[in-house]
């Protein structure tokens, strides 16, 4: 994949080179360069995924410590590209305050909308892999951990307490909240999906036919949508509990979020893109790893 991107890449940047070599006269005799180049990021190991205010969605690209946003036309930019070690999970609230779970950190960081990246939470967890936020500011976190059933969901309060809310999961992955406060969770080794009160009383929603499920999100009518990472597939699940397939034939997709119009955003880690996803299941490539854009040049002729 990466050999790939090198070889679309290259002639490009070679392209470049030669063009802004030329001398100064050279360009006295010709129309010059009007606009700087500006290559855009590209995807290169997109993992947790969330739609902000705006319908803008943000990607974890965790190879490169990133985060992207890419806007409705596919167009991708860089939020944060420093302060962040190993970045899994991320989350947005209705301010664009953007929440990320930097697993090689091993803390919580949020990311303001000018893209200012600072510790919110430190040294409380082992692996922290997923982060959802809720409504009114409650940040609810996926702690990997480091064995089986070591897996923790813990939760930070507004003014920033943390408190463990369920235990007993078997490197959880992907965590989201509902309206009603529910939080369900994607226990990836034990291939279930669970929810969790506000209690912190713990029920199993699916299990059947799931293989190492990833990502979980839940939309305004509290259908749940969850990747199962290796089925390569994305399901939703009706709140009467029935699962029912979305979209197949996905290269091991990780992150997923949903937005108010229902169409599902997946982080297609094994094809390096993002992907969208309409009600009826139609699948659509949004960004990927050779998008790339080239401002506009003027060279002019002779």
């Amino acid at each position: 994949m990466r050999a790939a991107l090198l070889a679309l890449t290259l002639p490009l940047l070679l392209s470049l080179s030669y063009w802004l070599s030329l001398p100064a006269s050279w360009a006295g005799r010709h129309s010059a360069v009007t606009q700087p180049v500006v290559v855009a990021p590209m995807l290169s190991y997109p993992d947790g995924v969330a739609v902000g205010p705006h319908s803008t969605v943000y990607v974890i690209d965790t190879d490169n410590a990133t985060v992207l946003k890419v806007n409705a036309a596919g167009t991708i930019s860089s939020l944060a590209s420093t302060g962040l070690t190993y970045p899994t999970g991320i989350a947005v609230d209705s301010s664009g305050t953007v929440y990320v779970a930097d697993a090689g950190a091993h803390s919580l960081k949020k990311i303001s909308t000018q893209g200012e990246v600072s510790v919110l939470v430190a040294d409380a967890f082992t692996y922290p892999a997923g982060v959802a936020v809720a409504t009114d500011g409650t940040v609810y976190v996926a702690d990997a951990g480091s064995d089986a059933a070591a897996g923790v969901v813990k939760k930070i309060s507004p003014s920033g307490r943390v408190s463990t809310l369920a235990r007993g999961f078997n490197k959880p992955s992907g965590v989201a909240v509902a309206a009603d406060g529910t939080v369900y969770v994607a226990d990836t080794d034990n291939n279930s999906i669970k929810k969790i009160s506000p209690d912190g009383s713990v029920a199993l929603v699916a299990t059947e036919g799931l293989n190492k499920p990833h990502g979980v999100a839940v939309d305004a009518a509290g259908t749940l949508y969850l990747t199962d990472t290796y089925n390569n597939s994305v399901r939703k699940i009706l709140p009467a509990g029935t699962a029912v397939p979305l979209a197949q034939h996905l290269a091991y997709p990780s992150g997923i979020a949903v937005d108010g119009a229902g169409i599902v955003y997946v982080t297609d880690t094994g094809h390096a893109a993002l992907k969208k996803i309409s009600p009826e299941g139609a699948i659509s490539t949004l960004a990927d790893s050779t998008t790339a854009t080239v401002a506009s040049m003027n060279l002019g002729k002779n």
